[in-house]
């Protein structure tokens, strides 16, 4: 957060000398798509499920995804994110 002892500018960006990259984070309730294991489908399976993005997970490296056909919150890695549709 910027702050006006620093003159707007972040903790990090004094520290660093520059902006941190934040192309990584996702925004909140988009559609997504998570991709399915192979072992776990069929040949004429869909390969990715739909959900909708809820957050990151604490513990790992991977997305909180809520799936609206079963009510389940997953945490998966595979995912990709479709911010802009709907």
């Amino acid at each position: 957060m910027t702050t006006r002892v620093l003159g707007d500018k972040t903790p990090y960006e004094i520290w660093y000398g520059f902006k941190p990259n934040v192309d990584h984070l996702k925004v909140f309730g988009s559609p997504c798509y998570v991709l399915q294991l192979e072992v776990k489908r069929r040949k004429l399976n869909q390969k990715a499920d739909m959900g909708i993005l809820i957050g990151y997970s604490i513990k790992f490296k991977a997305y909180k995804i809520y799936y609206l056909k079963s009510n389940k919150v997953v945490i998966a890695r595979d995912v990709k994110v479709t911010e802009n549709g709907t």
